[in-house]
């Protein structure tokens, strides 16, 4: 298990649990599932349960994603509503947002109320692959706990690192594509991998500059759009003009 989790093991079993977590990093899987994790710690988890929660039809866990390109302030209202209902069976009450980044800024205000009167026995995950690009006033409400991937630390494919040096220099990502048919044939998913890789290092070089910092985050949406597209098995010329398009919006 990650160390994330254990730490969340650790503050379960000394009762230092608190009502918000802020999980960030370019391992989105790992952090859902530890999310997941989290909420069959805190339910004390029998085997039907467990697989309610991984079903994500477990009526004490609700998970929040963006509808359409954003978590819209009535999201965040639906969720509040559920806060207020009584729980099944007395049970605590987890509720996971998922791109949390992509919150509207009413969404985000919104749910920053909460945070600042939270309700007893209820938890609340955001998952999101920067903490940079969230409200400050949202980050410190909550206690952060990074999701590193471990393919950030490798080295990049020299293909790959050839044709993200020629998208830095302006080439058009459409003609990039169809110069190296082969390697996007074959490897697009290996090649949005490195690309997110490429970025997320580049966030850590561009705190400085907030210009900088909001150009690779808008890419690091773009990426991830493209991995979710990719995983529900669009057309792969569609995917990547959708993220060339995406890349220079």
């Amino acid at each position: 298990m990650n160390s994330a989790f254990t730490f969340l093991q650790k503050s379960h079993q000394q009762g230092r649990l608190v009502h918000a977590y802020l999980f960030f990093g370019g391992n989105q899987h790992d952090a859902i599932e530890t999310a997941k994790g989290f909420a069959k710690l805190v339910l004390t988890a029998d085997e039907t349960t467990s697989r309610l929660i991984d079903a994500e039809s477990c009526a004490n866990v609700i998970t929040i994603r963006p509808d359409g390109k954003n978590i819209k302030k009535e999201q965040i209202v639906f969720l509040k509503g559920e806060i207020a209902k009584k729980s099944v069976e007395n049970r605590a009450k987890i509720y996971i947002i998922e791109d949390a980044d992509k919150m509207s800024l009413t969404a985000a205000n919104s749910l920053l109320k909460f945070l600042e009167e939270p309700a007893p026995d209820v938890y609340i995950i955001l998952i999101t692959p920067s903490r940079e690009v969230l409200l400050p006033t949202l980050v410190s409400r909550c206690v952060g706990l990074s999701f590193k991937s471990n393919v950030e630390t490798t080295a990049i494919d020299p293909d790959f690192l050839t044709i993200i040096g020629q998208i830095e220099l302006g080439e058009p990502f459409h003609m990039l594509v169809a110069g190296n048919s082969e390697i996007f044939k074959e490897r697009t998913s290996d090649f949005l991998t490195a690309l997110s890789r490429f970025y997320h290092r580049e966030i850590d070089r561009a705190l400085n500059s907030p210009l900088q910092l909001q150009r690779c985050t808008k890419r690091i949406r773009a990426i991830l759009e493209a991995q979710r597209n990719l995983r529900y098995n669009m057309n792969v010329q569609l995917c990547l003009d959708k993220l060339a398009l995406d890349f220079n919006s």
